[in-house]
């Protein structure tokens, strides 16, 4: 739909001359509380209401400039990033559809049980295959990493599902983080083809991850030949799940 003037009018009307920001992401609305800004003139700005709402009048939402801009001009920071993948799905898949994607359902739920158990979350985008997580330290994602994959066999093994092996990777970096959640940057790419790199049952980390937990956990320096493609900096070492 195009905005128009018009459109323009109407959710200017719709939202009684009020910023309908109600601070789920805005950085000074944490809280929930609306706006209470005033909306005078043109010095305003309109965004859909919901994602699944549509393009329709009733679907907008009028917000100032400031909280516009705390909503949609994401910010940048450091987190670390888990992502963790079945090891051989395709033939697992192969073999039987239907028992690989309940194996692959499995792991999205032990996963998200256990990162949110460490203070971390589920990271939900254009993945397909991959499980990837955030969390605000290394040690946090280890240790849910750890967790993860005892509850994934446990699980696994109760509903009579094919023996699997996991294999991951860990990667601290800078993100970008859009209102709806969704991670985006070079820390993602990079996270994404480290775990490439992870043989069974095994967790690679770059050095910025690694760097924290020396001497806390086990972890042995690893070389491979595609890691030169991967724009790091410092080593990547291995731990065992």
């Amino acid at each position: 739909m195009k905005i128009t003037q018009d459109v323009r009018a109407f959710a200017l009307e719709q939202a009684e001359r009020r910023c309908e920001c109600t601070g789920d992401n805005c950085r000074h609305h944490r809280r929930g509380a609306r706006c209470k800004r005033g909306l005078r003139d043109d010095d305003w700005k309109v965004y859909w209401r919901t994602e699944s709402g549509g393009a329709t009048r009733g679907n907008l939402e009028a917000w100032c400039p400031e909280c516009f801009s705390n909503n949609f001009v994401a910010p940048r920071e450091m987190v670390a990033l888990l992502a963790v993948d079945i090891v051989g799905y395709t033939r697992l898949a192969d073999d039987n559809q239907r028992k690989a994607t309940t194996l692959k359902s499995v792991l999205r739920d032990v996963a998200n049980r256990c990162a949110g158990d460490c203070g971390g979350r589920l990271v939900f985008d254009r993945l397909d295959d991959d499980i990837l997580a955030e969390f605000s330290k290394s040690r946090d994602a280890i240790k849910a990493a750890q967790s993860l994959g005892s509850a994934f066999q446990e699980m696994a093994l109760r509903l009579d599902l094919p023996t699997a092996e996991l294999c991951g990777a860990l990667h601290c970096g800078e993100v970008t983080r859009w209102r709806n959640g969704i991670l985006v940057g070079d820390a993602v790419e990079v996270t994404m083809a480290v775990r490439r790199l992870a043989g069974v049952d095994q967790i690679v980390l770059t050095e910025p991850a690694a760097a924290p937990m020396k001497g806390k956990v086990e972890l042995q320096p690893i070389t491979h030949a595609d890691v030169l493609e991967i724009p790091l900096v410092g080593g990547i070492w291995a731990m065992q799940f």
